[in-house]
């Protein structure tokens, strides 16, 4: 069986289930969530006839909007709990600043760009960005996002799934060595940067 055929022997429901889930575990923040994976899955499963374009953006946009509010409350209600070698890393210093300049904007680009994803919402939450501005410019974010990515996977779809079969295994291979690299780096890199 192909991948192509197993997406599109999905039960809709699992496959907007799914949808709603990742996307919203991706909007939450917490970092490595595919999120690009069930828009995939989706623009197959449009292709084949069994869901449509438009109940793939409402169940994405739903998804990645509550994660984004979840993920603002958790840091706004129990940032407290978050750990302090966390909330001093550079990169939140930086997010901060970017923050402090752009504001709104930034809270809709975030919700497209993973690596601000994450330190834009919890920095919200923690700095008590104003909720109901948070909520409308992360529902904005969230329809770009979503909007976007769903309407070019459903457009080019088709054409990218048969090359992931093809090229599964190579694919699969080159991110465990990524993984791994980056793993390594995070582990052995401070201890390598202090050598003479």
């Amino acid at each position: 069986m192909t991948l192509s055929a197993w997406i599109a022997g999905l039960d809709p429901a699992v496959l907007n289930l799914s949808t709603f889930g990742l996307l919203a575990l991706e909007g939450a923040g917490i970092p490595g969530i595919p999120g690009v994976l069930p828009m995939l899955a989706q623009a197959s499963a449009i292709d084949a006839g069994h869901t449509t374009l438009t109940a793939a953006l409402v169940w994405g946009v739903l998804g990645n909007w509550l994660g984004s509010l979840l993920g603002y409350a958790a840091a706004r209600w129990g940032g407290q709990y978050l750990s302090a070698r966390w909330l001093q890393h550079p990169g939140m210093e930086r997010t901060g600043k970017l923050l402090d300049r752009w504001g709104g904007p930034l809270v809709i680009v975030s919700r497209t760009i993973g690596s601000l994803r994450t330190p834009v919402t919890l920095l919200c939450g923690l700095t008590r960005f104003p909720f109901l501005a948070y909520v409308l410019l992360s529902l904005v974010g969230a329809l770009l996002h979503v909007g976007v990515w769903q309407t070019a996977l459903w457009k080019f779809g088709p054409v990218i799934v048969p090359q992931i079969e093809r090229w599964a295994i190579q694919i699969g291979l080159g991110a465990a060595a990524l993984l791994l690299a980056m793993w390594l780096w995070r582990r052995y890199g401070s201890r390598i940067r202090k050598l003479p």
